[in-house]
């Protein structure tokens, strides 16, 4: 066979080649950018629902206690503007600066149902203290409002664990908890004193104010003498800053 004539089949088979690889390498990066195109709406879109009421919502009378991107309705506990929080993510976030403030609603609150996402750094621990009293004679809210426990640790179940009533009231085992830096639902809900918490959608805890169940558990708890724990009929809602990094978002309160 002919050397050159070999030559030039060779080559064009190459250029062919070429011009093939070319083709699929822009096709594949044609797929790519549409991917990363539609993760990126995605992820607007999803934020756009963040911090938002649904018609629903709205129709109910829920109200929005965070914006997404001010923290106007907070304040620190016992002071002016919060240290250790400030808007990121579309969050509430708290650094876990140690020492560091809580931050509460500028608003206080009678019976409510309120709803809340958070997400918290790995073994952090946190909560949301309700019914909380300001003034410089409790120093901290939690000598003044019960706890929902907020905690990196699932498979627990006891009254320090995720959506207990801290130190008081442990919760059911159907919950489901997400792990570290991943997102969780939380609710509360206070009503005639009766006291509801859900976990990922899920009841995990009721109790009774002041009833016998009550009061015996209490005197069994780090409360048992202190005169102010959860007596005050109304109060603000508290992010506690305990040493870890936390998000909330999506901060929905009813009135009932």
């Amino acid at each position: 066979m002919d050397k050159a004539y070999v030559s030039q089949w060779m080559e064009t088979v190459n250029s062919g080649l070429i011009k093939a690889s070319f083709k699929l390498v822009n096709i594949m990066k044609t797929k790519i950018l549409a991917f990363a195109m539609l993760l990126f709406a995605f992820s607007v879109q999803s934020q756009d629902k963040d911090n938002t009421l649904s018609p629903e919502e709205f129709a109910l009378g829920w109200e929005l206690l965070f914006d997404g991107s001010t923290l106007k309705g907070w304040k620190a506990y016992n002071g002016d503007e919060p240290q250790s929080w400030k808007v990121d993510e579309n969050s509430i976030y708290c650094d876990g600066t140690e020492g560091g403030d809580d931050i509460m609603t500028t608003e206080t609150f009678r019976d409510f149902d309120l709803k809340f996402d958070w997400r918290i750094e790995e073994n952090g621990n946190s909560g949301v203290i309700y019914m909380v009293r300001e003034g410089k004679q409790w120093g901290k809210p939690y000598r003044t409002g019960p706890e929902y426990q907020i905690y990196d640790h699932s498979g627990e179940y006891g009254n320090k664990s995720v959506g207990s009533l801290y130190d008081v009231y442990g919760t059911a085992e159907n919950k489901t908890v997400n792990p570290a830096m991943q997102w969780n639902s939380g609710r509360i809900r206070v009503s005639n004193g009766l006291i509801t918490h859900w976990v990922n959608g899920i009841i995990v805890l009721q109790c009774q104010l002041f009833s016998d169940d009550w009061n015996e558990k209490v005197a069994e708890s780090k409360w048992k003498d202190n005169p102010y724990f959860a007596k005050s009929p109304f109060g603000h809602i508290d992010f506690q800053n305990h040493r870890a990094k936390i998000w909330l978002k999506n901060i929905k309160i009813r009135k009932l």
